[in-house]
């Protein structure tokens, strides 16, 4: 059973739209929590206001997937997934770099991390 639910991922089955988008957010918000975790700074109106983005993403997805059946345009279901596909590996690697983890310095100077920019002086 489990070879065969493994061989059905494949990136071109509809439920790759949903899949890999959910994925990287919960990553993003296991990191961002264990962030605030660390940093005693665990917030539940941050956390409603992130969960609340988060569903606001799946919205433009399903939106995406809507606009293609219902005018056969992919184009806009791709665009969608990609733009929050984007938006949440941003977010990894800003959680990632404020973890601690080591991050290629291109990458870290382009993140929006404030404590980065206060410590470099920009």
């Amino acid at each position: 059973m489990f070879e065969e639910m493994i061989t059905n991922l494949k990136f071109t089955n509809e439920i790759w739209a949903f899949v890999l988008p959910l994925i990287l957010m919960i990553l993003d918000v296991i990191t961002g929590y264990y962030n605030a975790w660390k940093n005693d700074e665990v917030s539940s109106a941050k956390m409603r206001d992130g969960l609340g983005k988060k569903c606001a993403e799946l919205c433009y997805i399903v939106v995406g997937f809507v606009i293609k059946l219902a005018f056969g345009f992919a184009g806009a279901e791709y665009f969608f997934i990609i733009y929050v596909c984007y938006m949440e590996i941003v977010s990894l690697a800003e959680n990632c770099d404020k973890l601690g983890f080591p991050v290629p310095n291109k990458l870290k100077e382009k993140l929006n991390n404030i404590e980065n920019k206060k410590n470099t002086g920009v």
